[in-house]
Parts: C-alpha cells; structure tokens; sequence
C-alpha cells in the first residue's frame, strides 16, 4: 500500500489526497481508490505488464477512445496525466500505473440480476459501439493475437507439448518430482475436455477467416464487454464501459459474443454446478434488443448474418484459455483454490454446449430484432 500511496504523488491530482486503499479483486490489474479532501475521487491502477506488453500504446489507445467518446457527448472516465505529461507512470521496479477519475454513484455486477439490467446492459454495449462507429483515427494492436482463435491454437498446441514434455523428463529434485507429478495428473485429468477443443476446431477457424479476409469488418471494439466492465447507476442503468485495456480495432462482434456469454447466463463464469449452467433463451433476446436498439444501424451484412455464432465462438475461447492455464499451472488468471481454472473451463463448455443447442433459436430471435430496424 505504501508504493500506491507514492505512487499516486506522480500524477497531476489537484486535490490533497487523504488515502489509497485497494479496491476489488481484479483477474488482470491492481487496482486503487484514491480520495481526496474534495469530492472527487479517482482510480489508481498498476498495469499487468506480463499481460500488456506496450503499455504506452494502450494508454495512447485509451486516450484516443475516452477522447472520441467525450466528442460525442458520452459519459466515460477522464485520464489523468503524469508531471511528465504522461497517461501512465513507470516506477523504479518498472511497473506501470494509470490514473483516471471514479465516476460517483455508480454500481458494478458480476451477472445480470433481472431483465431490464439486461436489457439496459445490451444498450451499454451497443452505446459503445455506436460511438466508436464514427471514429476515424488509429489504434494500435497492443494485443497480438487476441481472439485470434489461430493464434490461440498454437498456444494450446505448445501448452500440451509442455505438460508432456515435463511428465517425460526426469526430475532433479523432489520438489520437481511433486510439480511435473502435478503437471501430468492436471493433464490427464482433462483429457476429455482437450477432446472437445479439437471437436470444434475446423467450425471457430472458419469464423475466424471471416474476420481476416475482412469480410466482416474490423472496428473499434472493447473485447471484454463482461458485465463487469459497466457501470450502472442506482436505477440499474449502465453509465459506461470501464477497463478500456483491450481496446483495439477488431470486430464488434467479439463484444457482441463475450457479453452474451456474461448477460445471457445465471451464473458466474466460474459455477461448480455444471448441470446448472446454461443460457438463458429470454435473456439472449433482452441482451440482443438493447444492443441493437443502439447498433443496428451501422451492422452490415456478414456481421449481421453471424452475430450469434459470435456468442458462441467467444464463450469456446474463453473456455479454451481457462482450460490452457490449468493445464499450465494458473500462470495468467489469479486463481482461489487449485482446481479453479478446471471449474471455470468445464463451466464456460456447459454454456457453449447450451448455446450450440438453441443457436437456431438465436438466430430467429435476430432475425425478428432486425425487422423492426
């Protein structure tokens, strides 16, 4: 806590700060809330660089979308700048911080609680993608590959070649033994679940391909639209979209799909019940009328065509990555307890085994959506 409270003196805060305290449990970044003798509070964050490799272009991305945003008239967060004129801090141990204002009175969720938060969260979502529509300038790819479903075979690949190659060398020490031991059983504890990776390796490909050839379009997208990453007010109506990390010019369709697979289920990502976890057919439609009561108009054809194939591609790769770090011993996601990246696999593939059922219904669903358009 005490290098926060250091910290947070490099950046251009008017106010006298009073305290820093740790606020939330992120998977990715450490987060602070600084408040001040005023009103006004702000966030104070240090950066993952083990994730975020360019961190100065993420923050310049950043930049440019709250920018874009505020031309619109849209509420977001406000950067705050370094004495250096900079969006972010490197400290001595070189890790980065940002620091941007805490929008007030506002409430995050883990899952969607009703219908109308539902609803108000596809509105969220497409609000976010409406305002980017227009936007002309240039965002950098700070990360190489993401949901590239290609890329993210060949870390699977290595992943497998990694557990096996450990299991048949021989250990050097007893402390090895026990990992390489750990290594092998996580490996073959899993077996069935690789199985089903590679059942649907040629059907994600092919969406994929679409998205290179550009015949669905790259635009600006957020790429972890989660229910997590809204605000929403008092009356359970989103504000904005926070943790701006990810943006980047990819396909809308990615936050189209990683919102259903956060809205359109019951449950938490990482439910042990597995018999329990499904989507919600009801909640897939209220997601999908506010999404595209503010998106529709800029959709073409190819996007409009595979919009809930997307739901389905997202929640595959979100289970694949789960399925990769247990098998890589949690080395990205913070986990709770060993198992926790198993449980949160098996979970996201009893989703997509639900969405992969009622994808015709998905469909019929949009299709009617659209006519009112």
């Amino acid at each position: 806590m005490g290098d926060a409270q250091l910290i947070v003196t490099h950046f251009c805060i008017p106010e006298p700060v009073t305290s820093v305290a740790a606020l939330g449990e992120g998977f990715i970044n450490d987060t602070f809330l600084v408040q001040t003798q005023a009103e006004q509070q702000y966030i104070l964050q240090r950066k993952n660089r083990s994730v975020f490799r360019d961190i100065p272009a993420m923050m310049e991305n950043i930049s440019k979308v709250t920018r874009h945003i505020q031309s619109e008239g849209g509420i977001t967060y406000h950067l705050i700048a370094t004495r250096e004129d900079k969006w972010y801090h490197k400290d001595a141990d070189g890790e980065y911080w940002a620091c941007f204002t805490y929008i007030p009175d506002t409430i995050t969720f883990e899952h969607a609680q009703n219908m109308d938060m539902v609803r108000a969260g596809g509105q969220g979502v497409g609000l976010f993608n409406s305002q980017m529509a227009g936007f002309n300038g240039y965002l950098e790819d700070t990360l190489p590959g993401f949901h590239n479903i290609s890329y993210r075979f060949e870390q699977f690949a290595g992943s497998l070649n990694r557990a096996r190659s450990r299991s048949s060398d021989a250990p050097v020490s007893q402390s090895n033994a026990s990992m390489e031991s750990n290594s092998t059983s996580r490996l073959e504890e899993v077996s069935s679940l690789v199985d089903e990776v590679y059942s649907r390796k040629e059907q994600m490909e092919a969406f994929w391909n679409l998205v290179a050839a550009g015949t669905i379009p790259r635009r600006v997208s957020h790429n972890d639209t989660k229910l997590s990453n809204f605000l929403f007010d008092k009356d359970l109506q989103v504000v904005c979209a926070i943790d701006l990390d990810t943006v980047m010019q990819t396909t809308v369709l990615f936050d189209f799909g990683d919102a259903v697979r956060s809205y359109a289920n019951p449950f938490p990502e990482d439910h042990p019940r597995v018999q329990d976890v499904k989507m919600d057919v009801e909640r897939f439609s209220a997601f999908s009328q506010g999404y595209l009561s503010k998106a529709a108009w800029f959709l073409n054809e190819a996007e409009k065509t595979h919009l809930a194939f997307s739901a389905l591609y997202i929640t595959y790769e979100q289970f694949l990555r789960f399925l990769m770090d247990y098998i890589d011993r949690d080395t990205y996601y913070r986990v709770r307890y060993p198992a926790h990246n198993m449980v949160r696999a098996r979970s996201q593939l009893a989703l997509l085994k639900s969405m992969e059922a009622q994808l015709p219904a998905m469909q019929r669903i949009l299709s009617e959506i659209f006519k009112t358009y």
